[in-house]
């Protein structure tokens, strides 16, 4: 198989988990273990990877069941990063990644030793299905060791002008969809939810965005799309476009539904979320036979991963030299097209701009800066099957949640208000965002589609 091969690039990116956190599973002792890089059963190796905890024993990697969904929100900024990677953990001969409970310990979240913590099968399953029919990428890192504004940013533009959370108004940059548009290749972006997607942060595109979804509640097929429609769309017999970018409920918008995985939000939503997101695109197998869905997060959200970055080309953000990854993240890539199994190439978000540059402008790449990490990185289309394969079946079946995992999707998110501990700058910008767009745009958002935000806007607590 090749590039040629694929008609539809899907791109989902939740938030803030580690590859130990969420897979790490996969690799213990039992039955169905699938051989990669991630926790051991060994003893000696779990204590060599405790992280020490002021003033009591350390704290090894521990078994989080499905029920244990509302986790405290550990820092994950810059600073608290190179606290969690930089420090030596319990074992001898191990100098990195021994940081995290330290780092937790010093913020004011309950519990710090959750950050040690990892799930299962059992909380995990859509991940759980995927690491077993698809494929896994067990080396895909955050592409700075920076937060979620920054990852996002080198994920959709190559580049990022801001070291920690902007805020209010994020930098102005030149997006994937600025690319996209150049290149002439048909794209869309669909957003879960009643809220903003996520780049209605950079003020030049919030115009754009809010009538493009306002289109989308009438039943238009504008840029900007409502998730509802998704099926719909991708069932009828028109063309769908080229690369798809499907986001999440934000918790750090109103707390509404969110299904980013951002904690406190628990992550059976997000499992929920993903496996509706598969479901849909089966749902029409000859259009899901040429798709390949790449699902990751934007980073590690401070909890706990053995594995250190890789050496990146160094640059210089806000006057902070950086010159690694982030850590590692949960990745899959999900597709008829690539031989179920392990991918342990070095990824990171960077390679999905490279990947959709090698598809729609060979020999060109994305950008300078995306080309010189590439140096670093496997090319991602490298997970596609060999040339000589034979065709594979398209998967038409679909993940099963748990009882405890399904039962805490429906729940209410009612015990979950005002903004994500970790995160107040965004919450309040994209509060902002909302009383800026009705300011605006009244006739606009008195329409269909956002009696959400109107409710919230009127009668919730503010940010």
């Amino acid at each position: 198989m090749s590039l040629a091969d694929i008609d539809t690039i899907v791109v989902v990116m939740l938030e803030n988990r580690s590859f130990d956190h969420m897979l790490g599973y996969l690799s213990l002792d039992g039955p169905g273990r699938i051989a990669l890089n991630g926790l051991k059963s060994d003893g000696d190796w779990q204590m060599a990877h405790a992280n020490r905890w002021p003033g009591k024993p350390p704290i090894g990697p521990y078994r989080l069941g499905p029920e244990a969904q509302k986790l405290g929100d550990p820092k994950h900024d810059h600073a608290h990063i190179q606290t969690q990677v930089t420090t030596a953990p319990v074992g001898p001969g191990l100098t990195q990644m021994g940081g995290f409970v330290q780092s937790a310990a010093a913020t004011p979240i309950p519990q710090p030793d959750e950050v040690m913590g990892y799930y299962d099968a059992a909380a995990v399953p859509t991940f759980d299905f995927f690491a077993r029919n698809y494929l896994v990428c067990d080396r895909w890192f955050a592409a700075l060791p920076c937060g979620t504004q920054p990852n996002r940013l080198m994920a959709m533009a190559g580049e990022s002008k801001v070291l920690n959370n902007a805020g209010v108004d994020m930098p102005d940059h030149r997006l994937v969809y600025d690319w996209l548009d150049d290149n002439k290749v048909s794209w869309c972006a669909y957003q879960k939810g009643g809220f903003f997607p996520f780049f209605t942060l950079m003020k030049r595109l919030r115009s754009e965005i809010l009538h493009s979804l306002t289109l989308s509640e009438l039943g238009g097929r504008g840029k900007w799309r409502r998730y509802h429609n998704f099926a719909q769309e991708w069932a009828a017999p028109e063309p769908m476009p080229s690369v798809i970018f499907i986001e999440p409920e934000y918790s750090d918008g109103p707390h509404l539904n969110p299904t980013d995985d951002h904690a406190p939000t628990g992550i059976a939503k997000g499992q929920a979320f993903l496996a509706d997101i598969y479901g849909k695109l089966i749902s029409n197998p000859a259009r899901w036979a040429r798709t390949m869905m790449i699902v990751t997060y934007d980073e590690h959200g401070g909890f706990f991963d053995h594995e250190p970055p890789i050496g990146m080309p160094p640059l210089t953000i806000e006057g902070t030299p950086i010159t690694t990854s982030g850590v590692r993240v949960p990745a899959f890539v999900v597709s008829p097209q690539v031989k179920a199994g392990v991918f342990s190439g070095a990824l990171d978000h960077t390679s999905i701009l490279q990947l959709l540059a090698d598809k729609f402008a060979p020999g060109e790449g994305f950008s300078a800066p995306v080309t010189a990490r590439q140096a670093n990185l496997r090319p991602l289309q490298d997970v596609l099957a060999p040339p000589d394969a034979a065709p594979r079946a398209p998967k038409i079946a679909a993940p099963v949640l748990t009882a405890v995992t399904a039962a805490a999707a429906a729940a209410p998110m009612a015990e979950v208000t005002g903004a994500a501990p970790d995160d107040p700058e965004t919450a309040r910008a994209l509060h902002n965002v909302a009383l800026e767009a009705r300011a605006s745009y009244p006739d606009l958002l008195a329409g269909k589609g956002w009696e959400r935000l109107n409710s919230y806007l009127d009668g919730a607590a503010k940010p």
